[in-house]
């Protein structure tokens, strides 16, 4: 992911123009004016561990002005699937902010963006852990053609919970008329499906607690303002600013180029709306 020899805090990144070697602004937007309270550009290509110190950036922001330390507690935030992980929700959670950041599935689910519908008629039902019957005395599960997958550890772990794990016999599978069918390809290991079934955890999966609080009434109407918030600001940057890529290489040197772009942006908001900060 990292790096090449002119710039070794760069890294590799997919973009809608392909791949290059760079990095990313990252910016936290205010919602009523879309000043940009906290900007930062990252030599690192993943967004999910951008969230945190964007946030205690801002915190810190408001403090040299005067706030208060609680002052984003009960603020709301919202950020793309990006920025979904369990260090992400665990901050807000920790700072008292009433984050909503989609799981990948959030469209599949959302019953108003019609994806789950059509993907559902372009493919064919997968059998899930529930096709699979157990029987107790062996600790093994029958799949829905007949043959067995037998126990092989309980040390299994994602995203918080541990999971016993169950294997089935690879010839069974590779003959099998419906494998394709099958329970899916993140539950195979190699020629043999692998079944995975949940066990009790002390521990909190923040995943799928953000996955429920982002399917309420409330999660569903507050999520898409996030692209009319936030995304205007990337496009007044990019496009009217004229900062469609970076010029400079190492970390700092890009960081001071991004953040002068966002004092630009601010000044214009400023310049347009001043007198209702004065107020404020």
């Amino acid at each position: 992911m990292r790096s090449n020899v002119t710039d070794n805090e760069s890294a590799m990144m997919t973009t809608p123009h392909g791949t290059i070697q760079g990095y990313n602004g990252q910016a936290l937007v205010d919602a009523k004016h879309q000043v940009i309270i906290e900007g930062e550009a990252f030599g690192w290509g993943q967004y999910h561990n951008h969230l945190e110190p964007v946030v205690t950036g801002a915190q810190e922001n408001m403090q040299a002005i005067g706030k208060g330390d609680e002052y984003f507690k009960d603020a709301i935030l919202t950020a793309d699937t990006a920025y979904h992980s369990t260090e992400s929700i665990k901050k807000c959670e920790e700072e008292g902010i009433d984050a909503y950041i989609p799981d990948k599935d959030y469209r599949k689910r959302h019953p108003g963006l019609k994806v789950k519908e059509s993907s559902r008629i372009r493919r064919r039902k997968k059998f899930s852990s529930e096709d699979f019957s157990y029987d107790e005395a062996a600790d093994e599960y029958e799949c829905p053609m007949g043959k067995r997958l037998k126990f092989y550890t309980d040390k299994a772990k994602a995203n918080g919970i541990f999971y016993r794990r169950y294997y089935a016999d690879a010839q069974d599978c590779m003959a099998c008329m419906v494998r394709q069918g099958c329970i899916s390809k993140k539950g195979e290991r190699g020629k043999r499906k692998q079944l995975m079934i949940p066990v009790e955890s002390g521990s909190r999966n923040y995943s799928k607690e953000m996955a429920a609080k982002i399917d309420t009434d409330r999660g569903r109407t507050l999520y898409p303002h996030r692209i009319i918030i936030v995304e205007p600001v990337f496009a007044n940057i990019r496009t009217q600013k004229r900062l469609d890529r970076f010029t400079l290489r190492g970390k700092i040197k890009v960081n001071i180029q991004w953040l002068l772009y966002c004092m630009v942006h601010n000044m214009e908001k400023i310049a347009n709306f001043g007198h209702e900060f004065a107020v404020a």
